[in-house]
């Protein structure tokens, strides 16, 4: 699978991405919204090959893609998995050196976009660590509202950490793609 944005490539994993995917998980700041199980270089080799698997599955269910650059950079993952019948959850990760530079954006968008108009979705949550603000204004910013939060759901690090999950349905998400709020016309990417 194979979608291009303005920067990005997205596409499904290989085992060529093993060494850049693990070395970009490895970063102290990418490890600090993670518990130390889900950022060993075995959960990191463990993770690609689930995605590589995934990609090969007949009716696929899971997305999760490659954001890379054009000039085929490994960046992060960001993908969409169907849930239930009209229901799928968004998930993206991104390398600290990437980070901030509106890259997560521009892959949470066109995976949006695929979920919403090519797999017919009508509502799409992401979860997330309140205290993670790049993830959270991530969501905001493509138009996902707050639909729950919960103290004290996750522990790891040695605290409790607050969960909260963002929601879109396809009329909002077409909806703000026609009308954006910086008073641009996106179109497709």
């Amino acid at each position: 699978m194979l979608i291009q944005t303005r920067n990005l490539v997205l596409r499904d994993f290989s085992a060529k991405d093993m060494a850049p995917y693990t070395a970009l998980r490895s970063h102290p700041e990418f490890q600090r919204y993670y518990s130390e199980a889900d950022v060993t270089t075995e959960k990191s080799v463990f993770l690609l090959e689930l995605f590589i698997r995934q990609s090969q599955e007949i009716p696929r269910k899971k997305f999760q893609l490659a954001i890379c650059s054009k000039e085929e950079v490994l960046m992060g993952s960001c993908g969409i998995r169907l849930e239930a019948p009209g229901l799928a959850s968004l998930g993206f990760e991104l390398g600290v050196a990437w980070q901030g530079k509106g890259m997560a954006r521009e892959a949470a968008q066109a995976m949006l976009e695929f979920a919403f108009r090519k797999l017919q979705v009508q509502r799409v949550y992401a979860e997330t660590l309140l205290e993670n603000q790049g993830a959270t204004t991530l969501c905001k910013s493509l138009g996902m509202r707050v639909s729950e939060a919960e103290i004290g759901r996750t522990y790891f690090k040695g605290r409790n950490w607050q969960t909260v999950v963002f929601e879109i349905y396809a009329q909002d998400f077409i909806s703000n793609a026609s009308h954006p709020r910086d008073g641009t016309r996106s179109g497709k990417q």
